[in-house]
């Protein structure tokens, strides 16, 4: 009896091993450290702001300066966003070719306000958002970490010019998110059943 009860114990350690897999890539997903500095990237920073390459390929990013950023790497960019002081309804995209040399960015009187460092970074819909922004520093669409006064340096630039300033291309290519250690648990969890099974059939006979 002990010795059945030892193969039944194997086959549910084998079983929990191999629902690992799934639940690492899901927290790997959910925790993620953003591409152009040691900031970690919220699921709110993911509805805020949406980065893709040429190629489709997402682009985690934790602010609009990081994601401009990436420039040094990807030749072309697709940007989503919206205006920090009105909100999502007021949209802001942008299109960037030829790692910033070309910038096509709807509506045109979108703003960046560059505020020294990433929780200082605002994006805004018009001048008028922007000024807002300046006098406020952030409104209640304004992601929670960047919930901060801007400091009186603050600059006010265009998406096409802070582009232009990535222009140069000295990034490293960023590596692909890595899911070996979930295929190595899948392997351990299939070798622990196949000893499970051939320990049940010696146990039979």
């Amino acid at each position: 009896m002990k010795k059945y009860l030892w193969a039944a114990i194997l086959m549910v350690v084998a079983l929990s091993v191999l629902s690992l897999p799934p639940i690492l890539v899901v927290q790997a997903q959910d925790d993620v450290t953003c591409e152009s500095c040691p900031m970690t990237v919220t699921n709110e920073a993911k509805e805020h702001l949406k980065v893709t390459d040429g190629s489709g390929a997402i682009h985690y990013v934790c602010c609009i300066g990081c994601a401009l950023k990436t420039l040094k790497t990807y030749d072309t960019l697709h940007i989503e966003t919206f205006c920090d002081y009105y909100g999502p309804n007021y949209a802001i995209t942008a299109d960037i070719s030829q790692h910033g040399n070309v910038s096509v960015v709807n509506p045109s009187t979108a703003l960046l306000l560059m505020g020294g460092g990433c929780t200082g970074n605002r994006v805004a819909y018009n001048q008028t958002a922007a000024d807002a922004l300046l006098a406020d520093g952030f409104s209640e669409y304004t992601m929670l970490m960047m919930q901060q006064p801007l400091p009186a340096n603050t600059n006010i630039t265009t998406i096409p010019k802070r582009a232009l300033t990535f222009a140069i291309i000295n990034g490293e290519p960023v590596a692909p998110q890595s899911y070996l250690l979930p295929a190595i648990i899948a392997v351990v969890g299939l070798v622990i059943i196949a000893g499970a099974i051939v320990a049940y059939k010696k146990l039979r006979h």
